[in-house]
């Protein structure tokens, strides 16, 4: 009885195990996990070698320039909020607050600028993509909360 027991124990550990092995290995990937922002607006765009060179270099100087501002937006921030543990005028806390929201609004204009180059990069045929191409990126662009294209609509 006792090994009975085992063996039908044994048995259904061993389902379960292969039963989540498929569920890991067979199970569908999402579109986003694959593979970046980048390579998707190539794919989607049909890039040539050429246009492919010249965007990835467009995005190397878009990051870097982006980058900068982040290092400098959080300083300024983390001096803002410094402000609480000191006797800061309201003058100060002002002027910092609007050397915060310049560089957000830079950074805006700098990720606007981008896009407007890329769509310089287009041809005749990818310009009738591009619409698509930005649709798909404006949720990330504007931080929503629900960044994932809705099921039943192409990526």
């Amino acid at each position: 009885m006792n090994s009975k027991l085992y063996k039908i124990g044994f048995f259904i550990l061993l389902v379960i195990n292969v039963g989540l092995v498929v569920l890991f290995v067979f199970r569908p990937k999402h579109p986003s996990r694959q593979m970046g922002a980048r390579a998707q607006i190539s794919q989607k765009l049909a890039f040539t070698e050429v246009q492919e060179k010249q965007f990835g270099e467009m995005v190397q100087t878009h990051r870097q320039a982006v980058r900068e501002l982040m290092i400098e937006e959080r300083t300024l921030v983390r001096s803002y909020f410094e402000q609480l543990s000191t006797e800061a005028s309201s003058e100060d806390k002002e002027i910092l607050l609007q050397q915060i929201m310049k560089l957000k609004k830079d950074k805006i204009i700098l990720t606007y600028n981008h896009f407007e180059e890329l769509k310089e990069l287009c041809n005749e045929e990818q310009l009738a993509k591009f619409e698509e191409v930005i649709a798909n990126i404006i949720p990330m662009l504007a931080n929503s909360p629900s960044r994932r294209p809705e099921r039943g609509k192409p990526n």
